[in-house]
């Protein structure tokens, strides 16, 4: 029987501002985290719907609620302004592929691993030459998650989170960390959601469970006040020391130096 190693831990990750690159390009070990704070751009959106094609721009109108649509305007075009930038593809010309479980990807560049997450006010994209999955959550003050403890977690990590001084926050934690490994896995939730590890710590790994024989980590980190976020990668723990995080721009200027320079 096949086993890989699984290592999870916290990680602090520090977010700095985002400078355009004259070149954008990522060596094997490279991860790096684009975080959107979706408010910060609504007075661009207009600019930023111009990026998006006409398929893009017809999903926009199945939305029922307007912030949901406006919120998918931003990360969309943001995600395929960071995608042109490090394939040189023309922006608004991207087109994503989805595989049986709807993990988005680039059929033209394979080697361009990417995912992206969303939770209220923010997003979160990570693109690298590794698999690699995201989960961004906003600990919710109202969401009542003690009845999906006995489906999302085993015996131990139900009665860790049950005698947690911050129930909420080792809610989010493990959830995401479960998560962002099982979208990096391109697996989506099923079955094997709850035998998933989350727990700190490192782990053998059957490999009938993640139908990979390669070795991979999960990191959590801060996002905001009251965000949450874990990213998954294909690799041993020493990666991670590769793993950057920018916040993106919310001026045409620079993500039109982006697009403009690389991506079109």
């Amino acid at each position: 029987m096949k086993i890989s190693k699984l290592f999870i831990s916290f990680f602090n990750l520090k977010i700095t501002d985002f400078v355009p690159k004259k070149e954008y390009s990522l060596d094997n070990n490279d991860i790096v985290i684009y975080t959107v704070y979706l408010p910060n751009f609504k007075d661009i959106q207009a600019d930023l719907s111009k990026f998006l094609n006409s398929a893009e721009l017809s999903k926009t109108k199945r939305f029922y609620k307007e912030v949901d649509r406006n919120r998918f305007i931003i990360y969309r075009s943001i995600l395929k302004l960071v995608l042109g930038a490090y394939t040189k593809l023309n922006v608004k010309n991207i087109y994503l592929d989805y595989d049986f479980n709807k993990k988005p990807y680039l059929a033209s560049h394979p080697w361009l691993h990417f995912n992206l997450s969303h939770s209220e006010d923010f997003a979160a994209i990570a693109v690298s030459r590794r698999k690699v999955g995201l989960d961004i959550e906003y600990m919710s003050k109202d969401f009542n998650f003690t009845s999906l403890l006995p489906d999302v977690f085993d015996d131990n990590e139900t009665t860790i989170i049950q005698r947690s001084t911050d129930k909420k926050n080792t809610f989010y934690t493990l959830w995401t960390r479960k998560e962002a490994f099982v979208k990096a896995l391109g697996k989506g939730i099923d079955e094997d959601f709850k035998f998933i590890p989350c727990l700190d710590g490192e782990y053998s790994v059957d490999f009938s469970l993640i139908k990979n024989s390669q070795d991979w980590q999960v990191r959590s980190f801060d996002l905001a006040d009251d965000y949450l976020g874990a990213i998954a990668l294909e690799g041993l723990a020493t990666i991670s020391k590769n793993i950057s995080m920018y916040n993106v721009p919310n001026n045409m200027k620079d993500l039109l130096e982006m697009a403009q320079k690389r991506g079109s």
